[in-house]
């Protein structure tokens, strides 16, 4: 697995040298040509977690949620601190995903009060969990929330996938307030999506470039989408000034997840690292 990462890792530098849903928005203009490919030149690596050693995440990098089914999105997992559901093995971490007396029970984890940055490109390499009714995401949470409870201070997605609902599409949104009136209202903005029919069977690096100017999501460093920019009018439309930390979770079914499979036992996402540059 180390070799793997050095040769990804090399890959890219090579390559920086030469939700399913679709909306529109006044933070949205046409598709720029120069940043077709993911662009790591003058950034350097300020933190990252390689999954390497240990067998479960560190715990000065990750902390664990811990609730019940239903808390958001009608999820019906359980996230527990168990190591059932988030273990490191073969230089990977693995988020579990499992059934039990008709039950299922899950990990999120998160940098938050350990780690936050405020701009910069944020890269993750990934192979999804099969079956419907997966939903794995790569995001990012403001880590004070200067504007607000959700969805006023924002929310970044990296990336989602959900085979229920969205077949083999994995895509990256932001999420703000509709509008300083209807400031709890949720006003989501795709970044694009890609289809990739063997997400499930190969790996695919994840990345968000997130600038005082715009963000703009990649998958295996090519850009899925338009940029999103920084309208200049303040928080409704651009929370996007403050400091955010990273999620990894697997969530089952809810609003996003759709119907799980009833064959369904058990999923496994699997990221064999995390790196942030600036």
């Amino acid at each position: 697995m180390k070799k793997k990462k050095i040769a990804t890792l090399a890959a890219s530098l090579l390559v920086f040298g030469a939700l399913a849903f679709t909306a529109t928005s006044c933070g949205f203009l046409p598709e720029d040509e120069e940043d077709k490919i993911v662009d790591k030149s003058g950034l350097k690596l300020v933190w990252s977690d390689e999954f390497d050693s240990g067998t479960t995440p560190s715990t000065s990098k990750w902390a664990k949620e811990i609730w019940n089914p239903g808390k958001v999105n009608n999820e019906k997992q359980y996230y527990t601190d168990s190591e059932k559901t988030a273990y490191i093995s073969d230089g990977t971490l693995k988020i579990k995903a499992y059934k039990e007396n008709g039950n299922w029970y899950s990990a999120r984890i998160k940098t938050e009060k350990k780690a936050s940055w405020k701009y910069g490109l944020f890269e993750a390499r990934i192979k999804m969990p099969a079956g419907n009714g997966v939903w794995p995401a790569f995001w990012m949470m403001p880590e004070d929330s200067a504007y607000g409870t959700w969805p006023r201070s924002g929310e970044l997605d990296i990336m989602e996938y959900s085979p229920s609902t969205t077949k083999t599409r994995a895509y990256s949104t932001v999420h703000h307030s509709a509008s300083e009136s209807q400031a709890s209202t949720d006003s989501y903005k795709s970044l694009g999506g890609k289809e990739l029919p063997d997400a499930a069977s190969a790996w695919h690096t994840y990345s968000l470039r997130w600038t005082e100017d715009y963000v703009e999501a990649f998958i295996d460093g090519a850009s899925i989408g338009s940029k999103y920019y920084n309208d200049g009018k303040g928080w409704v439309n651009w929370p996007y000034d403050k400091p955010y930390y990273i999620i990894l979770n697997l969530a089952m079914g809810g609003t996003l997840g759709g119907a799980i499979d009833s064959s369904l036992t058990e999923a496994v996402f699997e990221i064999d690292y995390v790196r942030v540059y600036q």
